[in-house]
């Protein structure tokens, strides 16, 4: 809806870029291999004093290998956790994943990592899965993953990735 708005602006200003110029787009997108992102997402965790809604923004990196219909990536990634700025629990996330991309939008992925938090710092194990949405030079992947730690804590988060 945003991409359709978008070119509609650009038709009506007599800029838009002609379809080869699009397809060259996501062409150069995929091609490229290298992306780095940030991440907006919210984390739900069961506390024992209740339910907890914490903000997360990350930063991370993605060399992602595009093939014909499927593909693989590897990613690095730090997230912070709480409050972003002010007072509150500072907690930090950093770590790696793998991620399958069963069909050329779709991502399926694992991460490991160690998070740093008001309990001290324990291990971490995530699933999810997000869909990549391509736009010009740009892509954003709506996504959810859940989380356990060797603590024993499980979280659930739901967000989105702006990729270049």
């Amino acid at each position: 809806m945003l991409m359709a708005g978008l070119l509609t602006l650009l038709n009506a200003m007599g800029a838009s870029p002609t379809p080869q110029k699009m397809e060259n787009y996501k062409l150069d997108y995929r091609e490229r291999m290298h992306h780095v992102h940030i991440d907006f997402s919210g984390t739900r965790a069961n506390t024992e004093s209740g339910r907890q809604k914490t903000t997360t923004i990350g930063l991370g990196y993605e060399y992602h290998i595009d093939r014909q219909f499927n593909g693989v990536s590897f990613e690095v990634l730090g997230q912070k956790l709480g409050n972003l700025l002010g007072k509150g629990p500072q907690d930090w996330w950093v770590g790696g994943g793998i991620g399958w991309w069963p069909i050329r939008h779709v991502k399926v992925f694992m991460q490991a990592g160690a998070l740093f938090d008001d309990l001290g710092t324990s291990t971490t194990g995530r699933v999810g899965v997000g869909y990549n949405l391509a736009f010009f030079m740009l892509a954003v992947m709506p996504y959810v993953y859940v989380q356990t730690t060797d603590n024993a804590q499980f979280t659930w988060n739901i967000g989105a990735r702006i990729q270049y």
